[in-house]
């Protein structure tokens, strides 16, 4: 009977550190796993804010060739009959 109790005591006396190690032990595919995704959105979250402090965007801005690139494409489909602006398009 005093070993039951003190069994008990034991188990009731042990924290969330315990539990969280006995769930890792049983499921060690499923934590490395979720584990693996949270350390790479913490990395996408911490570079993106490091890009944005430095002045960057992680969006595409179109470069001096691609603008004057559409605009000589729009030139030449207003320009040119209905027949060869189809294959500008």
């Amino acid at each position: 009977m005093v070993a039951e109790s003190t069994r008990f005591t034991k188990s009731g006396a042990r924290g969330n550190g315990a539990c969280s190690k006995e769930w890792l032990e049983e499921h060690p595919f499923t934590s490395v796993t979720f584990l693996f995704g949270l350390g790479v959105g913490v990395g996408l979250l911490v570079g993106h804010t490091i890009a944005e402090a430095a002045g960057r965007t992680l969006f595409h801005e179109d470069t001096l060739t691609e603008k004057l690139t559409s605009q000589i494409r729009d030139v030449l489909k207003h320009s040119l009959p209905q027949g060869l602006a189809r294959h500008l398009s």
